[in-house]
């Protein structure tokens, strides 16, 4: 069993060791970047609110990417977090409201 003398002991041994191995530096991680939301949309019953206007399904509309044509297409279902499309090739595909907001993707009627 230990005794009180060999614990204090081992305490001034570790806290010598410490010693010599310098001042103790907290790693400090990058600040969270927190993504601002730059355009307003919303999905409410059906229909989409972007930056003013009311996209409802069957609607022509444009999609503009960054660095990229624009492209037309179909609004065929709006859900509470995306927005699913038809392009004239007649693929589909979706675009989350979250990428609306941040500005990834831009949207207005045709």
């Amino acid at each position: 069993m230990l005794q009180d003398l060999d614990i204090l002991e081992d305490w001034t041994t570790i806290r010598k060791a410490m010693a010599t191995l310098g001042p103790h530096r907290v790693k400090t991680e990058p600040p969270v970047k927190l993504e601002k939301h730059l355009h307003s949309a919303r999905s409410e019953e059906g229909r989409l609110y972007y930056d003013g206007e009311w996209y409802i399904r069957g609607q022509t509309i444009c999609i503009d990417k960054k660095d990229e044509c624009p492209t037309s297409a179909v609004i065929t279902t709006i859900n509470h977090d995306e927005v699913w499309f038809k392009r004239p090739d007649g693929s589909k595909s979706k675009l989350y409201i979250s990428q609306l907001q941040k500005g990834k993707y831009s949207i207005k009627h045709s």
